[in-house]
């Protein structure tokens, strides 16, 4: 018998691969392989970089080229060590298989340990070559992945800058026009990253330069032009240069700015809604009807051939599902400009306790029992806040709900387990009734996805009211103080007029600063209360407009004409991809239906092999199939039609929406609708079938 101890290094080589996974994430274990590379690799000699360089400051990696290329050759360099570890225990495992024969008539060495006795001179050499094949494999993964994270980091961030543009710039060119100097714009746009996402990063680069390092505004913005991997941005900023050094009027390049990215968005739209069309044929054909044509195919092959049941259930619960999150993740990518920043949220208020490190200093035993005190403090008021009002919280944030409901749904399968497992069955079979254990899956699911679509719906629905109604009372508030009335005053009177969905808004914004409170303060209110990423926007506009000036006109202007250019290519996109949404909602009926007949007529009307054998010897060689396999055909079907429902609906809406969370929406309808058809199926069978309904008619079914 081997002893355990034999497979001590192969454990160590697999946890250390576990390491180098996670260390990215672990601060300590960052700065543990930063210093170790500096040392064993002399860090301050290794030669530059330019292009490298400049791909790590594009992706937003706050390092130097050769700290990344030290600690990245540690990485590659213990994933050789693991690699080649594993790979001894691999090919020593496939020697053991393939029975390989030795050349020689006695081993390498003759004192070799119990375990090792018959390795002889071919088996050394294959351990050796398997050993550094797969060390190399693993150090030339580990450095290509290295610098393969840089380079996507750096594309994702330039389709986020690029998805953000008409936004910022429309915002840049209102404080402009508002009055505000240009290095406070770029320094306001920094202070504002939740609200305008990665290209306020860039901008805070630009501010910081001249606000730390003394650096002058063209030479900022010429510094981030050189370091931005968005070309659009790239080429915004070197044209604000030229601008900024000619002396030209600032507000007239913005204004033509922001007029370019209005219609380049829609351009970008439609180009994507073509894009989608394209998208929807394919999946219709390919992932729908082609998976349902070939396990059809399969079934009906299986009446000739038999075994075709494994092949159906592998592109029933591998190759159905795998088609299908590919799609979803080709959509995720190819939508992401719909969905604008990926930044773009709801402001956060941001916390206090930030885990950073002084320059100088030593932290006291008293200092570090205050900042835990004060960090358990904050983490406390969080979850008081959120039981204060905790069905506005979840409206709010839908994906909080899933932290009860999918504990109850796991519960509620476990629950359910006397029904479905027989801890009593022999282990080689009867042990889990299949068909009672998915009943109980799909009712937890059904549990989890229906009640977040639900609470998603109603937060989505509060959200399109008051972004349908911003633009209206930006227009009315900038109508007033275009007519030289305050801020104030203007309030004042929108309060009384007729603003549909934002009226209780706007008397509690009167209401706020009648008791006493500053615009501003009321603006944060509405904000923190309404919590969209529109509302989010345009309080910000205001409260630093403000600042600027009271005349506020003309940047109330440009917020309206902005808010409601996004309302327009929103309503536009929804009436293009609502055509895809119902094709995806079609091709799933058609799904269903076909599956319903398969499984309610045709497989439990396949001849069986007995009655094959009885026609004689002139019959033709079919081999039919078994009642137990029509059981099993049955169930896959089932399941296909269950899967497929699940994630047609994620795909339909992340075309519509481009959201995983409108594809769970979705999802929750299908995956229901499909449950009750397969229901009112089961319901059937075990009543007879078919054939006593249609008789009941006056028809001739077939029995089932």
């Amino acid at each position: 018998m081997v002893s355990p101890l034999v497979f001590v290094p192969l454990l160590f080589a697999l946890a250390l691969f576990v390491l180098l996974a996670v260390a990215p994430t672990v601060r300590w274990l960052e700065r543990l392989f930063s210093r170790v590379g500096w040392v064993a690799f002399d860090g301050p000699n290794i030669p530059p970089d330019t292009e490298r360089e400049r791909t790590l400051r594009a992706a937003g990696i706050g390092e130097p080229y050769r700290i990344y290329q030290a600690k990245t050759l540690t990485y590659t360099s213990l994933a050789a060590l693991a690699g080649v570890v594993v790979g001894g225990y691999a090919t020593g495992g496939i020697i053991r298989v393939v029975g390989i024969e030795r050349l020689g008539g006695a081993p390498v060495v003759d004192t070799l340990p119990p375990v090792l006795q018959g390795f002889g001179v071919l088996h050394f050499v294959l351990l050796l070559v398997g050993g550094t094949v797969f060390g190399g494999g693993a150090a030339g993964l580990s450095y290509v992945l290295r610098w393969q994270v840089p380079a996507v980091r750096a594309d994702s961030r330039a389709r986020e800058i690029d998805a953000g543009m008409p936004r910022m710039v429309a915002f840049v060119y209102a404080l402009s026009r508002g009055g505000m100097p240009f290095p406070k714009v770029m320094e306001t746009i920094a202070d504002n990253k939740d609200v305008f996402g990665t290209g306020a990063e860039e901008f805070e680069v630009a501010s910081r330069n001249i606000n730390l390092f003394g650096a002058d505004l063209v030479s900022s913005i010429r510094d981030i032009s050189d370091r931005t991997p968005s070309d659009q941005f790239e080429s915004f900023t070197e044209n604000l240069t030229s601008v900024l050094q000619s002396g030209q009027d600032l507000s007239e390049f913005l204004h033509d700015e922001y007029e370019r990215y209005r219609e380049e968005a829609e351009e970008r739209q439609q180009e994507i809604l073509d894009v989608l069309a394209t998208a929807a044929e394919i999946y219709v054909t390919i992932v729908v009807a082609g998976m349902l044509f070939l396990v059809t195919i399969l079934l009906i092959m299986g009446l000739t051939t038999g075994g075709t049941l494994v092949p159906i259930r592998v592109i029933t619960y591998l190759v159905l599902p795998a088609l299908n999150v590919a799609f979803i993740a080709y959509l995720s990518d190819i939508t992401q400009p719909l969905r604008g920043a990926a930044a773009e949220q709801s402001r956060e208020r941001p916390s206090v306790g930030v885990d950073a490190i002084p320059d100088g200093g030593v932290r006291t035993p008293e200092v570090r029992e205050n900042i835990l005190r004060l960090r358990i403090h904050r983490r406390v008021g969080r979850f008081r806040r959120f039981l204060s009002n905790p069905v506005e919280n979840i409206i709010d944030r839908p994906e909080l709900l899933l932290y009860v409901t999918v504990p109850l749904a796991g519960l509620f399968v476990l629950v359910q387990a006397p029904s479905y497992l027989d801890l009593t069955a022999p282990l080689t079979g009867g042990m889990l009734d299949v068909r009672t254990f998915d009943d109980a899956v799909i009712q937890a699911t059904l549990f989890v996805v229906v009640t977040f679509g639900i609470v998603y719906e109603i937060g989505n629905r509060r959200v399109q009211k008051v972004a349908s109604s911003l633009p209206d009372m930006l227009d009315r508030l900038a109508s007033l103080n275009e007519a030289g009335l305050s801020v104030v005053t203007s309030f004042e009177r929108i309060h009384r007029s007729d603003m549909g969905s934002l009226d209780d808004e706007a008397k509690r914004i009167w209401r706020d600063i009648q008791w006493g409170a500053t615009v501003e303060e009321a603006l944060d209110r509405f904000e923190t209360r309404v919590k969209t990423p529109s509302t989010t926007r345009v309080t910000t506009l205001l409260t630093n407009s403000m600042r600027a000036s009271n005349e506020i006109g003309p940047v109330l202007r440009i917020a309206a004409n902005q808010a409601r250019s996004d309302q327009q290519l929103k309503r536009r996109r929804q009436q293009e991809t609502m055509t895809y949404l119902v094709v995806i909602y079609i091709s799933f009926m058609v799904f269903l239906l076909v599956v319903g007949v398969i499984v309610l007529v045709l497989i439990p009307n396949l001849p069986t092999a007995g009655e094959f054998s009885a026609e004689g010897a002139g019959a033709a060689p079919i081999q039919g199939i078994t009642e137990e396999q029509k059981d099993a055909y049955a169930l896959v079907f089932i399941h296909a039609g269950i899967v497929q429902s699940a994630m047609s609906g994620i795909v339909g809406g992340q075309m519509s929406e481009g959201t995983l969370r409108d594809g769970l929406k979705h999802a929750s309808v299908m995956l229901l609708l499909s449950y009750l058809v397969f229901l009112a199926i089961q319901w059937v069978s075990a009543n007879g079938g078919i054939a006593r309904f249609t008789s009941a008619f006056g028809g001739s079914g077939i029995g089932v």
